[in-house]
């Protein structure tokens, strides 16, 4: 995008981006940060949408090291929310699934931060609420991939 106009849409961008996400933050720790935290939570989402979650495939969609990962699996076991599980094959590889009290404190979780949500929701139109999740995933692709290329 090399128009006059690309540094005032990235500005714009950067604002709203940022006052958004600091926001939503902001109201989710507050209502369930005595819970989990914002990256708790995203691990607990991952592990329960992923069969054989690994701690690998978690340091790759949160986008953070393997220590970092490591640490928060520890959180979460330490707390019975995640079992690990080593594969019978490969003693290297080890499996995570949520225990039946991760189970339950992430959908009790997953509500309260819906119901959190939802009340912005209204001001949009259904289409709208659609077009804006379908650009934003994209952006979230394009920025996956090297030099901002849609993959084939």
């Amino acid at each position: 995008m090399n128009t006059p106009d690309a540094k005032s849409l990235v500005n714009r961008y950067l604002d709203a981006s940022f006052l958004v996400s600091k926001q939503f933050d902001t109201r989710i720790r507050e209502k369930v940060g005595q819970t989990l935290t914002t990256d708790q939570f995203c691990a607990l989402r991952l592990i329960e949408e992923k069969p054989s979650c690994t701690p690998s495939d978690l340091s790759e969609l949160l986008c953070v090291g393997k220590s970092s990962i490591t640490a928060l699996v520890n959180k979460l076991v330490d707390r019975d929310l995640v079992h690990r599980a080593g594969d019978e094959r490969d003693r290297r590889v080890v499996y995570l699934t949520l225990t039946d009290t991760g189970r339950q404190v992430y959908r009790e979780t997953e509500r309260e931060i819906q119901q959190l949500l939802e009340p912005y929701l209204v001001h949009f139109k259904p289409e709208e609420v659609q077009n804006f999740i379908e650009s934003f995933e994209k952006l979230a692709t394009l920025l996956t991939n090297e030099g901002g290329q849609e993959s084939e």
